[in-house]
């Protein structure tokens, strides 16, 4: 299955992906959940190595730097990209004025993402 492409994962975010060259991609990630993130679109940078692949997500842009990065790992088996992800925050709350404590730096969790027909 080819990687390039929109993908969907259980809670309605998108991640789309570019054209692999080099085992290299670019691409972006819309997120439909999460505080300030929900509905606006984050550059993605990752690398692919046969099934397994990995990206990063920096929640800045022009207009708003939530200070957090996310970083998923992952492997495509049968036509579902299974990740797991950790969130590094800076802060702790909505108006980034309470900055978080090294134990509360990082949000652990996992996702599958399903490639969107089209």
């Amino acid at each position: 299955m080819a990687l390039s492409g929109e993908w969907e994962n259980q809670n309605g975010s998108v991640l789309t992906i570019g054209a692999v060259e080099n085992g290299l991609f670019e691409g972006t990630f819309v997120s439909a959940k999460g505080r300030a993130a929900r509905d606006r679109r984050y550059r993605v940078r990752g690398t692919v190595n046969g099934e397994l692949l990995a990206f990063a997500v920096d929640f800045a842009d022009v207009e708003h730097n939530l200070h957090s990065i996310s970083n998923f790992t992952g492997r495509l088996h049968d036509g579902v990209l299974h990740t797991v992800w950790v969130l590094a925050r800076e802060f702790e709350d909505a108006e980034r004025t309470k900055p978080t404590q090294p134990w509360n730096t990082f949000v652990v969790n996992a996702d599958r993402f399903v490639k969107r027909a089209g």
